[in-house]
């Protein structure tokens, strides 16, 4: 039986009272009960405003076409009903799950209040059986935790809990386990197949990467521009894609394999030809080989970490790293890799001076941490977001000059300090004219650049990426990862990777070091990791990783 049917589906946005944007150009796709649709494009392809316009989700938007959903065994208009019927489907048959669970939560009320809100058994025991349904074991803290208090991933669990609550006929999820590490990615896809088969409930999963479909989607739709150019099952677009852009997602991702090598970019994949896309195989260009330094720059030993809450006469510690020790040479990429609330994002601010270690050494250059004046002109971090890294209100060649003048006081006049900050934007990538513009006219990857052009401002020797690619498109991730690549080659820098993504990690860094639970579980060069893993729980991340 289907639940969704969509036939011949647009949306359109007036620009002008004589113009009109299409960002979805008269799709059709349709799911039924206990099947999983994977809908796949990059950013700006149409693929979140179709699934939020299915449900009227976006009030500007100009709709048409026919969104046929079946409400108490009869086929229902979506895009007609009235507003009573509409709202009631949403809240009782209809569920999301939304990419970044820190603004679709309520700040000010716990999570478990926040999952009981969606549920129609209002019991503790249900709470606890959906928590661990979402792989949170510890249920009578995370329940009582407010949302800042939680991980990023443990924020994305909460919010599948939450959709899971009223037991919904379709759910549709737009990106929910970007933020999670893959083992945790992979229960996670399991728990929604699982779920699925036995509720019969449809899945509209939404995503940028291709890959991360594989043994969850029985079916595939590829979104290009506003178009779904190419569906089949899973095994079929996986294994043996036939429209172009589908191969050039696959062939641009990065992976092991490809370790060594210049990363294919999309654009350079595709080709229009009279109006005809084509793909073109890339030929194979390989990064200049580079001897790094013998020189230890940085050295954690013997770090720990614990943060402790008093209650009343008591004081309750609770340990987040144990016995780290870490070395980072010259030159180095060294990927720190875990899931979340293992202790990265901890390092990355003891690193950084953010926070202090319980016991424990932090040397850079052979000096105390805590005896250096101005750190920020050694080490500078880029993070996951960044749009929420950058003030909507400043002009992005005002942020980066600002960060350029505490630098250089010498500077004289706005022209020299305009063309050193235009010099910056260069070396990533961005154009003189992009100066003068603010943070909502770019894309997340030019974003995600005029972060590392802030960082590059202060010329420091090494950079701390903070799941700096995670959120990105696995094309832009390419053209990110390539900067990354060139910058060190051209600069001498040294990389902090934090991710929770084995393939960048095993493509970009030269070490890896892998956490668990505040501890190191292995370590080691990339290459004798990757091929010669000891531990179970490296293992694992591999199985689900490697491609």
């Amino acid at each position: 039986m289907k639940i969704l049917d969509v036939h011949n589906f647009s949306v359109g946005f007036k620009i002008s009272k004589q113009k009109t944007f299409d960002a979805v150009k008269g799709i059709s796709f349709c799911i039924h009960q206990g099947e999983i649709l994977g809908l796949i494009g990059e950013s700006g392809s149409g693929k979140s405003v179709a699934s939020q316009s299915i449900t009227r989700l976006i009030d500007d938007a100009i709709m048409a076409g026919e969104v046929l959903f079946n409400h108490l065994d009869h086929h229902v208009n979506l895009l007609t009903i009235d507003n009573d019927q509409l709202t009631q489907i949403r809240k009782r048959e209809i569920s999301y799950i939304f990419q970044e669970p820190m603004t679709a939560l309520n700040p000010l009320l716990t999570c478990g209040k926040q999952i009981l809100e969606c549920a129609e058994v209002k019991s503790t025991d249900y709470l606890n059986e959906l928590l661990l349904k979402v792989e949170l074991t510890d249920t009578d803290r995370v329940s009582k935790s407010y949302p800042h208090e939680l991980s990023g991933g443990q924020r994305q669990r909460v919010m599948i809990a939450m959709a899971l609550a009223k037991k919904p006929k379709l759910l549709i999820a737009d990106e929910p386990t970007t933020a999670l590490d893959i083992a945790v990615q992979s229960e996670i896809l399991a728990l929604l197949k699982k779920l699925s088969r036995e509720e019969k409930m449809g899945i509209l999963f939404i995503t940028h990467d291709l890959l991360s479909l594989k043994g969850f989607a029985d079916n595939i739709a590829v979104m290009y521009h506003g178009n779904i150019v190419e569906v089949g099952t899973e095994t079929q677009i996986l294994a043996n894609p036939k429209h172009p852009y589908s191969k050039a997602l696959i062939e641009s991702r990065a992976t092991y394999n490809k370790r060594g090598q210049v990363l294919a970019e999309i654009n350079d994949l595709l080709h229009d030809i009279s109006g005809e896309l084509s793909f073109e195989q890339p030929a194979s260009v390989a990064l200049s080989a580079e001897k790094n330094s013998d020189d230890i720059i940085l050295e954690l030993k013997k770090i720990e970490k614990s943060h402790f809450k008093s209650f009343l006469f008591a004081k309750k510690e609770t340990k987040v790293l144990n016995n780290i020790n870490l070395s980072l040479h010259q030159g180095d990429i060294l990927g720190l890799i875990g899931e979340s609330g293992s202790g990265k994002s901890t390092i990355a601010k003891l690193i950084l001076d953010i926070w202090k270690p319980t016991s424990g050494s932090i040397k850079l250059h052979n000096t105390e941490l805590s005896k250096i004046t101005d750190l920020s002109k050694e080490i500078q971090l880029v993070f996951q977001d960044p749009f929420s890294s950058l003030n909507p209100k400043h002009k992005i060649g005002n942020a980066i000059a600002e960060v350029v003048q505490t630098l250089d006081n010498d500077i004289d006049s706005k022209t020299a300090l305009k063309n050193k900050v235009v010099c910056l934007l260069q070396e990533v990538g961005l154009t003189a004219s992009d100066f003068d513009k603010y943070p909502h006219e770019f894309s997340g990857g030019q974003r995600q650049r005029i972060c590392i052009a802030k960082a590059l401002a202060k010329n420091p020797k090494i950079i701390v990426l903070d799941e700096a690619v995670s959120a990105l498109d696995v094309s832009v991730q390419a053209k990110v990862l390539n900067l990354l690549n060139d910058l060190k080659r051209e600069k001498g820098l040294t990389y902090l990777l934090i991710s929770h993504d084995m393939n960048v990690v095993s493509y970009f860094c030269n070490k890896i070091i892998i956490l668990k639970q505040g501890q190191v579980i292995e370590a080691g060069e990339t290459d004798e990791l990757i091929r010669n893993p000891q531990s179970d729980y490296t293992k694992t991340l591999l199985k689900h990783s490697i491609n």
